[in-house]
């Protein structure tokens, strides 16, 4: 502990309690704390108090104390000590005192700290969306530095209780205090860039709507006006998202805007024009080194790019089978062909006899690319404004439902209540057939779409063969009688939903440039795709009143599923899809 005499020591009574900031007992043997804390052989109890004090004597400003009580005060104090003073990094809130009480040993800690929390919770939309985008750069951004995600996992855990503001500098750190003891969410996730330009950290002083959106407007982009950079700064992804089970036979539609209101399922409310698909099928090894080559999204024709990636099928991390390039005899190219041997590496364990109740299901998935989901996101919050008035209520709490289909994931799980044992000398002549997926677009009556399949309703979605080639498929009796599992496809589909104050900061921000958000002007202006409104049951639009008026019996689409919806009439917009392959 020699390195204790690098900081100040600082007598207990001359520290002035001013306010409790918050307290916790902490008991390492209970689970989440042992989920979450540096592992150690012995299990600490102790309390953790927090305080603001002003040092007696000392021209400094109010400080924040963290003093430990309880039977191992001492040992929790010095590990704290530690981990603290381990490391020096403006985003981690700065050790500059100790106090060395036998019964409450302390930490003093430079500045007033306030509570990210707290900040949060009482902030306007504006506020917030300001917070997200400091958080992301001044917390996730260092994430990949190992010393700094030390602190944060061994001391912290929570990351949504322990971020501060430094209200003079307006830089956001960590620290071991818990303003509250409640777990609570954190209110958005990092973005998968982030370390994109940033706008300077405001001083807590500056925490006002209108002095936020003027510093957003003297953003300074090379890319983008300032504009379009706080309407895609704000529209990052939220943690309210939502999954559903899918028929797997069924197309699903991508980038396009769904709600769940009043049905349980998705159903399509609206998709995007002009927009150019570029799709790549195969999954990069490090998916965290993509970049945004181009922050400002592509365009062609006013068309913007967004990018389908499709992964290979994946077994657990590993991925498994490759494309069948059969003989021009059989139609199965595309199929994806696994051999049995190496589906069973993966497994969970391993039997002499091939048990194949311990295979793992295995996936495969197709998802809208992060840049193009900001992009499409950005795209959609512009306009939901315009699109809540001008349905005029057909469809029930839009803002709170909506949220853009992003990403669907396609899956074959064993059936283990039918379990066997391979009967079959040599697993690595027999090969598992998956039907191809397939992306096509569409732009019925003018709307532009992407469809996602797998196989069709002809044909099964997997098959079992002795030939490389699949040329001869094993019959169902046959398959049983090898002992072969039988799978189960599924599929599920993945929304990405908006919190409320995205709404709002939209809305703000616009009428703050002389927008009017009932409109399209903002989107139209900066090039965004415009939304087209899918009507609901048959209706194709208000009329001058704002009673709604419906489609001629005869055009409306009474077979279609809700996740394939056909769209009103309207101006034509292409679509193109350009294959591309790693």
């Amino acid at each position: 502990m020699n390195s204790m005499f690098k900081y100040e020591i600082i007598r207990r009574g001359n520290l002035r309690l001013v306010e409790e900031i918050s307290k916790e007992v902490v008991d390492e043997n209970d689970y989440y704390q042992r989920a979450h804390r540096l592992r150690v052989q012995k299990r600490l109890k102790f309390t953790r108090s927090a305080y603001r004090v002003q040092v007696i004597g000392r021209n400094l400003p109010r400080s924040v104390a963290v003093v430990y009580g309880g039977e191992d005060a001492q040992a929790a104090w010095e590990r704290d000590f530690f981990l603290c003073s381990k490391i020096h990094h403006p985003n981690i809130a700065h050790l500059f005192g100790l106090t060395r009480s036998v019964s409450s040993p302390g930490l003093v800690f430079y500045n007033d700290l306030l509570p990210m929390r707290q900040l949060w919770e009482n902030g306007t939309a504006i506020v917030r969306c300001y917070i997200a985008h400091r958080i992301i750069k001044d917390i996730d951004s260092h994430k990949s530095d190992h010393f700094f995600s030390s602190v944060i996992k061994s001391i912290i855990g929570n990351i949504w209780n322990a971020t501060f503001l430094q209200p003079d500098t307006g830089l956001f750190c960590i620290s071991p205090i818990h303003a509250f003891q409640d777990g609570g969410y954190r209110p958005f996730l990092h973005l998968a860039n982030p370390k994109k330009p940033a706008l300077s950290p405001l001083p807590v002083a500056s925490y006002d709507d209108s002095y936020i959106l003027s510093h957003y407007v003297k953003w300074a982009r090379e890319d983008m006006s300032p504009e379009l950079a706080f309407q895609k700064d704000i529209s990052f992804r939220s943690p309210l998202y939502s999954s559903f089970d899918h028929d797997p036979k069924q197309p699903v539609s991508l980038a396009v805007i769904t709600s769940t209101v009043p049905a349980i399922t998705p159903t399509i409310i609206g998709k995007f024009n002009n927009l150019q698909y570029k799709v790549v099928d195969e999954e990069p090894l490090h998916l965290f080194t993509l970049q945004n080559t181009q922050d400002m999204f592509k365009t062609t024709d006013n068309e913007m790019e967004v990018t389908i990636w499709m992964g290979k099928w994946q077994v657990g991390i590993e991925y498994v089978g490759q494309r069948n390039e059969p003989s021009s005899e059989t139609d199965l190219k595309g199929w994806t062909r696994v051999p049995y041997d190496q589906l069973w590496s993966y497994s969970f364990e391993r039997c002499p006899h091939l048990d194949h109740r311990w295979l793992r299901e295995f996936s495969r998935h197709v998802h809208i690319d992060w840049n193009g989901q900001d992009w499409l996101s950005a795209s959609w919050l512009s306009q939901a404004q315009y699109f809540c008035d001008t349905v005029n209520g057909l469809y029930k709490d839009i803002l709170e439902s909506a949220a853009l289909l992003s990403r669907v994931e396609f899956h074959l799980q064993p059936k283990f209540e039918n379990h066997h044992c391979l009967l079959h000398p040599n697993a690595s002549k027999i090969f598992l057939f998956i039907a191809p997926i397939t992306i096509t677009a569409c732009h019925p009556f003018g709307t532009s779409g992407i469809d996602v399949c797998w196989g069709n309703d002809n044909i099964d979605l997997y098959y079992w063969s002795f030939d490389r080639d699949g040329s001869c498929p094993l019959s169902k009796r046959a398959t049983k009688a090898l002992g072969l599992p039988e799978l189960t496809p599924k599929a599920t589909i993945y929304q990405e939903g908006f919190a409320d104050y995205q709404y709002e900061a939209t809305k703000q921000f616009q009428l703050f440039r002389g927008y009017n958000p009932s409109t399209q002007e903002f989107a139209q202006k900066h090039g965004l795709p415009l939304v087209d409104i899918i009507w609901p049951d048959g209706r194709t639009g208000p009329d001058e009143d704002g009673d709604s008026w419906y489609d001629c019996p005869e055009a409306q689409n009474k077979g279609s599923d809700d996740l394939h919806e056909t769209p009103f009439p309207g101006m034509f917009s292409g679509l193109k899809i350009v294959q591309r392959y790693h």
